[in-house]
This record gives C-alpha cells, sequence and structure tokens, in this order.
C-alpha cells in the first residue's frame, strides 16, 4: 500500500532538528516523542509539566522523562542550569571520550554507582549500534514489558551490562521474573540484580536454580497467608517466621493444626505462640496433620470413666465370655 504526503497540511508547519531522527528516533519512546513534537510545535510558548500532561493525556512523570531524555540528547536546554548553549544539533558529534568504559568485571561493586552512570542518549544510541547483545537485551526486555524502554530503564540495563557484569540472558532472566511478580519497577530489577551479580548468580543455569528457590518460596509463603486468613502481603517478620518454617520443613497441615489450636488457645493469632507449638511437636516427632490428630484421639481417651453395666443379663453374658 502506497501512501503520499497531502501537500496542505505544509500551510502551517514546524522545524524538528535533523539530529532527533539521524540519531534518536530508535530511542526516544512515544512519550517523549510526544512532549517533543507539542514543543516544537509551540516554540516560545512557556508550559509547565502539568499542562504538557494534560494536553498530550500522559502522566507528568512521562513529561519529566521526556525532557531528561531531550536535555542529554543537547535537543533542550534547561535554563535553570548554568552553561554554554549546546552546539546545534546537526553540527554534534559523539566524540572517543564519551564512549563509555566496558565491562568493568575487576572493578568492586558499589551499588550507587548507577547515579553516576549518567548516559545520555547519543551513548547509548552508540552502544546499541556496536552490540548485538545490548540491541538484543533492549528488544527483548520491551516484549516482557510490553511497551518502549524510558531513557532511565536503557541506562539501568546498560548499568547491569557494563558495572554488575550480568550477562544479558540472565539480565532478561530478572526483569521477566520480577514482571512476573508485579515487581517490575526499574529500581527493584536492580536490585535483584545487584543481589545476584554479589552472590556470582551469572548463568542461565544458576539464574534457573535460584528462581525455582524464590518461586517454591513464594508459593510457601502465599499458602501460609492463606491458612492465616491474611490477606495482606507478609510484614517483615511474618516473612522471618514463615521463612524459617519452611526452612524447618513444616508441613502446611501442620501449620493449620498449630494455627487452630493457637486461636483455641489464645483466641488471637500469634505467630510466637505458633512457632512454640510447632517446636514442641517437632521435638516430639509429631510433624504431619495426621499425626497431630492421632494424638488429640490418644489423649481424649485418657481419663475417660469407664462406665460399668449392672443389667443382669449384661452380667452374665460378661462372665460367660470370660469363660470362654
Amino acid at each position: 500500500m502506497d501512501y503520499c504526503l497531502d501537500s496542505g497540511v505544509f500551510g502551517n508547519v514546524f522545524a524538528v532538528p535533523k539530529a532527533v531522527v539521524e540519531n534518536y528516533i530508535k530511542l526516544a519512546n512515544e512519550a517523549s516523542i510526544k512532549v517533543l513534537l507539542f514543543i516544537l510545535c509551540n516554540n516560545g510558548k512557556e508550559y509547565n509539566g502539568s499542562s504538557i500532561a494534560a494536553a498530550l493525556n500522559i502522566s507528568e512523570n512521562q513529561v519529566e522523562e521526556a525532557f531528561v531524555f531531550w536535555e542529554n540528547a543537547n535537543i533542550l536546554q534547561n535554563r535553570s542550569k548554568s552553561g554554554n548553549s549546546p552546539a546545534a544539533p546537526d553540527e554534534r558529534k559523539v566524540s572517543a571520550e564519551e564512549k563509555p568504559v566496558e565491562k568493568k568485571a575487576e572493578k568492586k561493586l558499589v551499588r550507587d554507582d548507577r547515579r553516576d552512570y549518567n548516559l545520555n542518549p547519543s551513548e547509548i544510541a552508540e552502544r546499541v549500534e556496536k552490540s548485538q547483545y545490548i540491541k538484543g537485551m533492549f528488544t527483548m526486555s520491551e516484549q516482557t514489558f510490553g511497551r518502549p524502554l524510558t531513557h532511565s530503564e536503557q541506562r539501568s540495563f546498560i548499568w547491569m551490562y557494563d558495572y554488575l557484569g550480568l550477562n544479558t540472558e540472565v539480565i532478561l532472566m530478572i526483569t521477566a521474573y520480577c514482571v512476573s511478580m508485579e515487581k517490575g519497577g526499574i529500581k527493584y530489577i536492580e536490585t535483584v540484580a545487584a543481589d545476584w551479580s554479589e552472590r556470582g548468580i551469572n548463568t542461565l543455569e544458576l539464574a534457573q536454580k535460584e528462581i525455582e528457590i524464590l518461586e517454591e518460596k513464594s508459593s510457601y509463603m502465599g499458602k501460609v497467608m492463606k491458612i492465616l486468613g491474611a490477606d495482606h502481603k507478609p510484614t517483615a517478620k511474618q516473612k522471618k517466621t514463615i521463612d524459617k518454617w519452611r526452612e524447618q520443613g513444616y508441613d502446611l497441615g501442620l501449620i493449620e493444626c498449630a494455627y487452630e489450636k493457637t486461636i483455641d488457645s489464645i483466641n488471637k493469632l500469634n505467630l510466637s505462640y505458633m512457632n512454640k507449638i510447632l517446636e514442641n511437636w517437632h521435638t516430639e516427632g509429631i510433624l504431619t496433620k495426621s499425626q497431630v490428630e492421632a494424638v488429640k484421639s490418644n489423649t481424649n481417651t485418657v481419663g475417660v470413666k469407664k462406665e460399668y453395666s449392672f443389667n443382669l443379663d449384661d452380667y452374665k453374658s460378661l462372665i460367660n465370655d470370660f469363660g470362654d
């Protein structure tokens, strides 16, 4: 299908810097393009973030992200910052000194390094152009998020690759796991990535094993919280206690019995009380719900006064049976 431009639209036009299309159109997300076009169309007029967000039907955070992106690209200038005006867009070149340092495996990890890892869009574009791994990482992560990456997210992924020294496959696995857990914020992904890097989890095999552990832990946690009748996320104290139960191998049925015994005894949920019950059972070798019920059944029969019949026929029958 062929298209041609309607010449009638040229009655009212505005210019777009050539560098925008040549250098940044692949990197800029939809919101950033919208903000730039809005500003170029309304050149000379002043707008704040909230008014632009309302005009474009996007969030103020997206507007702020766009400002940062185009400022780093030297397309927009922040008047509140001092310094010389940037060079004209079509005259800028990326110097050799601007190229980011490649992997720093020998560098001691400092999580705050990401604050100084302030790659501008031209540097990111150069990395994407020169590295099929980074290009593929961006493409796959965008599929995971279901949207284009923001400038901050692009910098974070390169930070994880460069400074944490993680393989792109491992970074993508972390991203997919975090998104599946509804914790897809880039800061949370960074935190998990930093933890894995420090613990040497940097192969697909180790990553898969770690995710299996996390999923099992999450499943156990959720099931215990359901037993406790809790419809909220576990607190730090609850997590610590439940993790201890999981490590001890406490059966879910056993935990359910401990919960019921706690409610029957003190009429409220108390994890410390439950934990003491579980510890006592464990010491006594009671490890399952059926064992708890068996002990309970035996206890109910102890001390029960046996009833005797003084009916003569019953007495004769008992004597006869005894004689046999």
